[in-house]
């Protein structure tokens, strides 16, 4: 079954926006109005039971706890319990900016993907990532998404998710990681089966 790649670019881009903005501020209004609608999962291509299952915890109605974790898992001051770049869980040393973001730099090149950020990050940052797969979805570069996902992607999501859900047993981003890591999957498989050969 041919992907359908406008549907899946919303779908990306809302799970980009969850990660990237603040549950406080306006911004993440819709994203919060759009977890709490009891029928969301109807939107996404293959529904689950484990997707039905997190249900529950993206429907979170409070702001103020919202704010307090997202702070916690993605600003800081302190140290994070699961750093959402890639680099940290490939680089040997744990480090921002190593080698898979730099070969991650080669491919938004080769492909014209510009980052716009209002500061300096990584471009391998979970919300990032998805931004990118989202942007090639809506370009209709089925091939060039598929290798994001597979080759620069789905190399470390897996163990992010689960540093994730360690940290954050329950919650809005502990279910947001899970439907995450389900949602590339499916779309990397659907792409997969329509490709003549393999990307890796």
């Amino acid at each position: 079954m041919k992907a359908d790649l406008p549907h899946w670019a919303r779908l990306l881009n809302l799970l980009a926006t969850a990660y990237r903005t603040a549950p406080q501020t306006d911004a993440f209004t819709p994203i919060a109005e759009f977890f709490q609608t009891p029928d969301w999962p109807e939107l996404w291509p293959a529904q689950t039971a484990d997707m039905t299952a997190l249900q529950p915890e993206l429907a979170q109605p409070d702001k103020v706890l919202l704010q307090e974790q997202w702070q916690w898992l993605f600003v800081g001051p302190a140290s994070l319990p699961a750093p959402p770049w890639g680099s940290v869980w490939l680089d040997p040393e744990h480090v921002l900016q190593g080698d898979s973001t730099l070969r991650l730099m080669d491919f938004l090149n080769t492909h014209r993907i510009t980052l716009n950020t209002d500061h300096p990050e990584p471009a391998d940052h979970i919300g990032l990532m998805l931004f990118q797969a989202s942007w090639l979805a809506m370009e209709s570069q089925p091939r060039a998404l598929l290798e994001l996902l597979n080759a620069h992607f789905l190399t470390w999501l897996p163990r992010y998710v689960e540093a994730l859900s360690q940290a954050h047993p329950q919650g809005f981003y502990r279910a947001l990681g899970a439907l995450t890591l389900m949602t590339v999957r499916q779309l990397s498989l659907q792409l997969d089966e329509t490709q003549p050969e393999r990307i890796i």
